[in-house]
């Protein structure tokens, strides 16, 4: 079963990143500038102290964003929201591109 959530959840994860391809490369250009980095809850959060309005909006859409496919996998598959957050995390963490941030243990790493 966790390997259907783990299919279903990636194919979700990629679709959302391509819906709308200009917001996805402002993704992408946030991480790989490093001033975007992933969580180890699925979400993104600015890197910096004092992000700018422009990365502090694309991190709430993009965690928005997420959040509803997030929630709408966790109802289809009946479990806990946590555990699809956990699930994505790891996928995106293993797909991360070399020198994006990453947070482990409450810091932030380069891959």
């Amino acid at each position: 079963m966790r390997n259907i959530v783990q299919t279903i959840l990636i194919t979700a994860i990629i679709t959302s990143f391509t819906i709308g391809a200009a917001f996805a490369m402002d993704l992408g250009s946030g991480k790989s500038s490093g001033l975007i980095g992933e969580k180890q809850n699925g979400l993104v959060e600015a890197t910096l102290p004092n992000p700018s309005p422009d990365i502090k909006d694309l991190v709430n859409r993009t965690n928005a964003g997420r959040l509803d496919v997030y929630k709408t996998m966790a109802e289809k598959q009946g479990i806990p929201l946590k555990d699809v957050q956990a699930i994505a995390a790891q996928k995106i963490y293993d797909l991360a591109n070399p020198g994006e941030f990453l947070m482990k243990n409450g810091k932030w790493i380069q891959k």
